[in-house]
């Protein structure tokens, strides 16, 4: 954001500056990867062993490697997905959004991207401990809590149109996203076997970034159209609401099943949870 504001009017037409500059970052990334040597590993390397007896029989049949349907079958990974996929979607639109919104209101293109730069620091700068809180709390609360809290920054947006609503609503809904996404993440990883990871995170990356394909498609359509406050309001409020509805479903039938929201189900605990 910080290149694109002192770039935006570098060359004659506006935003072509911005735009050349993101295209030289691009080449100079696909560049820089070029140039990393990757080790070469094969299968055998990093194969699980175990000296569990079951594990050592299981291991020895088809059971371990469960077809895609099976694993999608589980309630762990249709909910991890149902995260993914809500975290990024809802945070998507209203960050892309944002920037017209502000725009419609006579704010320039220095204070959109001031605003999208709070916004980046929501994002990551949690990362450093939203970790830790997956195994305090675990992911089910985490992700839980990422909803709510972008469902907080959304509701901030409706206090106004000024600098500070913009820039401490998309810190906010920046915060939440970290915890819904980080918190799916996390989860997803106790649906699947080792030998399972490869199908299982595809699919999970495939469902999340269509819901991004989406949410960048229709935001500036939904906010031309509908307009910032019904957006922000209405929109994705009920959005996340509904959400925020779900997993407290979810999370209420896991402390019933598991009496301890943070115990971490084993690789064997998956073939006896119950299906979706």
């Amino acid at each position: 954001p910080e290149i694109a504001k002192h770039t935006v009017n570098a060359l004659p037409k506006p935003y072509s500056g911005a735009y050349l500059t993101t295209l030289c970052e691009c080449t100079l990334l696909l560049f820089t990867m070029t140039m990393i040597q990757f080790q070469d590993i094969k299968k055998e390397d990093y194969l699980v062993v175990s000296t569990s007896p079951s594990q050592v029989v299981s291991g020895s049949n088809k059971k371990n490697n469960r077809s895609i349907f099976a694993i999608v079958g589980q309630r762990k990974f249709l909910i991890a997905a149902f995260g993914g996929f809500v975290s990024w979607s809802a945070m998507a639109v209203q960050m892309s959004a944002t920037p017209l919104a502000m725009k419609g209101v006579g704010h320039s293109f220095a204070q959109a991207t001031t605003a999208v730069e709070y916004h980046l620091l929501g994002m990551f700068l949690p990362s450093f401990f939203t970790g830790t809180l997956c195994n305090w709390f675990g992911s089910r609360l985490v992700m839980l809590t990422g909803f709510l809290v972008q469902l907080a920054g959304a509701l901030l947006f409706q206090r106004g149109f000024q600098i500070r609503h913009f820039n401490l609503g998309l810190i906010i809904v920046g915060i939440g996203w970290n915890f819904g996404y980080v918190g799916a993440s996390a989860l997803l990883t106790q649906s699947h076997r080792e030998e399972e990871k490869l199908k299982t995170h595809s699919l999970y990356e495939a469902i999340v970034m269509s819901g991004i394909s989406i949410a960048f498609f229709s935001s500036a359509f939904i906010e031309q159209y509908f307009g910032w406050m019904v957006l922000t309001g209405r929109i994705i409020s009920t959005y996340l609401g509904v959400a925020v509805l779900i997993l407290i479903v979810d999370t209420v039938i896991a402390l019933f099943k598991h009496e301890n929201i943070r115990k971490q189900s084993s690789i064997d605990d998956v073939d006896a949870e119950i299906p979706a």
